[in-house]
């Protein structure tokens, strides 16, 4: 059986294939385009490489600037505008636009925040071009219209901004198409982390070949043809692992090269273009070649992202014990549609060659984990936990207004105490003290019933008003409450709702500090959140230890290991 990709397809040119999406021909399928919530970045691709979000990651440890990032532009004329008018005492209320207090650190708010208006100011002025060539961009997809902002970059200024704003007629359609893709963007990220902030991986899809290129190197040298500039060809890679471990010995800086400078989708397609011009299992091959955390590394890296999720769970729970911070991890911070994708994959990673009937998800969780716990785990394996609707979120979605003039600015934020219902925050607070604080012994069905059901943004506002009432920090009452497993669930439940990369970035501190190294949970993460929110983690990681994550693998690791989790993580 198999399973729809993690991460978007490309698709290949010729007669028989749809050609670059959204440019010409016709669209993939729907299920092909973003499908899956474990792709934190919309990447296309055409002909045999990739026509992506213009991201600047040519090759190697090559530098990454975010396509959102303006040349010469050091603040956002719309930061400063929000700044102004949350701090304004006039008609606008102080807090009416601040990021809830749990959401993430301040500096980390503030990195975000700069960089969502300048990503807005590009798309204000890409649908403004649109307007004036004669397209309608209502008429196209909120992917389509992503994907044309980050494919050609603009150099955005204030004085560009304003003088579009002067041309009304345009301007009002521009307002109304850049609400309707905002909304649609940060429902896509709502999928792949539950919030809506913006999140970046560090590995990304492999663009073209540049100059130096140790691939494009070999070819020129062995194959007589020069890809220099040349979108990325799967065939050319895995001539180049082929030649790597023929004869004695194995070139591992060629298979480190490869595998850390092409996403998982990329991955996926050298196993099948291998096996076509070589009639060899590329993965029997490596792992014939490689031994020990190196080895489980580079195997990791060539599975599936849900399918890896799947694999780790069954690990933490067959064989001796159990492994209860992985279920903790994997669990307790996927969204609804990861859990739905990784009950998918699951039956067959158990079954592995047999066809499985029926999945024993819940049933290996319920066998293998017991109590308070048991039920935590079971009600996160649901995948039902409440999201905030398109309607909810429309409505929250406003104009980011001028305080001095009252103008619209035609750029958008969310107004996050729309988003929950204040009232209700202040009524489960209640409950929550009265199961916890307020009595002797703990009432942990409320909490698990709470904890495990509301969105995120209505347990931030609930959190926040247990504070008032309690005057301690949820946290504070979770350690004093609960214990055990059930307590580091509730916790990892509370710390990944305010701060998803913060949580990683503590569990790969406390991965690599002290005598040792718990190398499996080192790959576990490094490996699913490589594409989705390293970026991010690797700056909470600085903030929490005073060293990049860089460092710490340095001195923590050794020899190929090392070199490739470096590579995959990038230097700070």
């Amino acid at each position: 059986m198999s399973y729809p990709s993690n991460y978007p397809l490309f698709h290949l040119e010729g007669a028989a294939s749809y050609q670059h999406y959204p440019n010409s021909g016709p669209p993939p399928p729907p299920s092909l385009i973003g499908s899956s919530a474990y792709n934190v970045n919309q990447y296309h691709m055409t002909g045999q490489g990739f026509n992506q979000y213009d991201m600047g990651f040519a090759g190697f440890n090559q530098p990454y600037h975010p396509p959102w990032s303006v040349p010469g532009y050091q603040m956002a004329m719309l930061q400063q505008l929000h700044q102004q008018s949350v701090q304004s005492p006039g008609q606008f209320q102080p807090q009416a636009m601040e990021m809830p207090t749990t959401a993430l650190l301040k500096s980390v708010d503030a990195h975000s925040l700069h960089d969502q208006m300048q990503y807005q100011m590009q798309m204000y002025q890409t649908i403004t071009d649109m307007y004036k060539s004669g397209q309608n961009p209502s008429e196209k997809k909120p992917e389509e219209i992503m994907a044309k902002v980050e494919d050609e970059p603009k150099v955005i200024t204030a004085e560009s901004v304003q003088k579009n704003k002067a041309e009304e007629d345009i301007s009002l359609k521009v307002k109304a198409e850049m609400k309707r893709v905002f909304v649609a963007e940060l429902l896509r990220r709502q999928a792949v982390s539950g919030t809506f902030e913006m999140t970046e991986g560090t590995v990304k899809p492999f663009k073209r070949y540049e100059a130096g290129d140790p691939v494009a190197a070999w070819y020129s040298k062995n194959r007589g043809e020069d890809k220099t500039g040349q979108a990325w060809d799967p065939e050319c890679d895995c001539e180049y692992l082929r030649d790597a471990m023929k004869g004695l010995g194995t070139n591992d800086d060629a298979i480190i090269l490869v595998v850390s400078t092409r996403c998982n989708q990329q991955r996926q397609e050298l196993k099948d273009i291998f096996k076509t011009i070589y009639g060899r299992d590329l993965i029997k091959d490596i792992k014939g070649e490689l031994s020990g955390d190196y080895k489980e590394l580079v195997m990791a890296l060539f599975v599936a992202p849900a399918e890896y999720d799947a694999w780790c769970i069954k690990e933490a729970i067959y064989g001796l014990g159990t492994d209860e911070q992985a279920l903790v991890e994997i669990l307790l911070t996927r969204t609804n549609e990861q859990i739905k994708e990784i009950r998918q994959a699951y039956p067959d990673v158990v079954h592995k060659k047999k066809t499985a009937k029926a999945s024993k998800f819940e049933k290996d969780i319920a066998d293998d984990t017991s109590g308070d716990f048991k039920k935590l785990l079971i009600s996160a394996s649901m995948g039902r936990r409440y999201e905030i609707s398109h309607d909810k979120l429309s409505q929250a979605v406003q104009e980011v207004v001028n305080p001095d003039d009252g103008a619209g600015t035609g750029m958008y934020e969310v107004n996050y105490r729309l988003l929950s219902d204040q009232a209700k925050a202040k009524n489960e607070a209640q409950q929550l003290y009265k199961a916890g604080e307020k009595r002797w012994g703990t009432d942990e069905e409320t909490f698990n019933r709470i904890f495990s059901s509301r969105d995120y943004y209505q347990l931030r506002a609930t959190w926040d008003e247990y504070v008032k009432l309690t005057q301690r920090d949820i946290l504070n009452s979770v350690d004093r409450e609960t214990s055990g497993d059930f307590r580091a669930g509730l916790r990892a439940i509370v710390m990944n709702i305010r701060s998803r990369p913060m949580f990683f970035a503590e569990r790969l501190r406390d991965a690599m500090k002290g005598m040792g190294t718990d190398e499996r949970t080192l790959i576990r993460i490094i490996v699913s959140r490589s594409e989705i929110d390293m970026v991010q983690i690797k700056e909470c990681f600085l903030q929490l230890t005073k060293k990049t994550l860089w460092r710490w693998i340095k001195e923590d690791t050794s020899f190929n290991f090392k070199k490739l989790l470096q590579a995959l993580v990038g230097k700070n």
